[in-house]
């Protein structure tokens, strides 16, 4: 019997070669069935390590000459540091060895990757630039011509040097994604106003001010970047509000945690006339100015989301009247705003476009009588969410 399985097992894969094994694998999708196909033999388990495109590196260190199995890979992201840590000749202290050679392996043996993450948070003090080296990611950026998105997650993950050397050696980068990163200060906004990227994320980079937004706005990433993530960079004030203004391209705007944005800044964000989608969360020193502004001068918004955005001055219902003139909202949501009453939403619902407009879970109670199949289909009640609505589709 164990003779005829293998026997019939050996049949099979004679009739299955890797290229017809390939195509049948590029119709699996799920994790957990690619998984399973590569645990049938070893060369349904190569073939599945030749045709993945993506690999997440999590627990413990990950020996990198792995790779050289997985040749085809376009997405690679490590959440464990590259090198392992060593012990000082005076066996006193640890620390990490030079990142370099790590990385230009990955450059070699990766040149068809588009997708860069490096997650490492570490209270451990890093010589140099962060602990990715300088020349490894220039040498990533020189081996693998195709590399446009990077993320970088960690307090001493990458410095400004690092940086500046991506951005020289990369030239098809379009998003970039930094967050709780302390060695980014606005030195490395020179290299990335002069790109071309059209995201960028920054969350906590504490070091960031407005000049670092002055370098966006002034560059060839004026006329670039679409899409921008601003959230708990505590020092961004108004001013780097205003030089907002002179973006040109920018249509997706997030702001969260800014606690020097005032009106001035928020009137200055309505005059964007580009922005297509803006989210607002936790600002607490905006008011109805704002609102109002953004009601009367953001002519081709289609997605506006207000999370919370007073702390002092509640925001009362008719500042949100002016939106029922809007020619192009299509999604409203307002959480926080406790003074809304029937009226002020069935005056907003004369927005013509408006297809969504989403209120705070605890005023379920307070719109039981609203009447019409229209307004019952348009107006959602849902719990606070600090993520973006999804619903609208999108370029990004």
């Amino acid at each position: 019997m164990a003779i005829d399985a293998k026997r019939r097992s050996g049949y099979i894969n004679s009739m299955l070669n890797d290229d017809l094994l390939a195509e049948i694998l590029n119709k699996v999708d799920r994790k957990e069935d690619r998984k399973s196909f590569s645990e049938v033999c070893k060369q349904w388990l190569r073939v599945e390590r030749l045709t993945r495109t993506s690999l997440r590196i999590r627990g413990h260190m990950f020996p990198l000459d792995l790779l050289t199995k997985f040749p085809n890979l376009v997405d690679f992201r490590t959440t464990r540091e590259l090198t392992k840590k060593r012990k000082r000749q005076n066996k006193k202290s640890w620390y990490y060895p030079p990142t370099d050679p790590r990385l230009e392996f990955i450059a070699k043996t990766c040149p068809k990757l588009e997708t860069f993450m490096a997650s490492l948070y570490d209270t451990r003090q890093v010589q140099g630039d962060g602990h990715l080296g300088t020349k490894g990611l220039r040498a990533l950026g020189i081996g693998c011509p195709k590399l446009s998105s990077l993320m970088f997650w960690g307090n001493q993950v990458v410095g400004n040097a690092g940086v500046d050397a991506l951005f020289q050696s990369g030239h098809n980068l379009k998003s970039l994604h930094l967050k709780d990163i302390y060695l980014i200060s606005d030195h490395a906004f020179r290299a990335i106003g002069s790109s071309s990227i059209s995201i960028l994320e920054l969350t906590r980079c504490r070091n960031v001010t407005d000049v670092g937004l002055g370098f966006l706005a002034n560059g060839s990433t004026s006329k670039t970047l679409k899409k921008l993530i601003l959230k708990r960079c505590e020092g961004i004030t108004d001013t780097g509000m205003q030089h907002l203004v002179n973006m040109r391209s920018l249509e997706h705007l997030e702001l969260a945690c800014l606690k020097h944005v005032t009106d001035i800044g928020g009137t200055a964000i309505s005059t964007i006339q580009t922005l297509r989608e803006l989210k607002l969360c936790k600002l607490w020193k905006l008011s109805e100015r704002t609102v109002v502004a953004l009601a009367e001068n953001c002519r081709n918004l289609e997605v506006l989301a207000l999370y919370r955005i007073w702390l002092h001055e509640p925001v009362t219902g008719a500042s949100i009247h002016s939106f029922s003139r809007h020619k192009c909202l299509k999604y409203l949501s307002l959480y926080g705003f406790s003074n809304l009453d029937q009226s002020d939403v069935e005056i907003v619902l004369g927005c013509p476009s408006l297809e969504s407009l989403v209120l705070d879970k605890s005023l379920t109670g307070n719109f039981r009588l609203m009447h019409g199949n229209s307004a019952r289909r348009v107006v959602k009640f849902e719990s606070f969410c600090d993520s973006f609505p999804q619903f609208m589709p999108t370029v990004w």
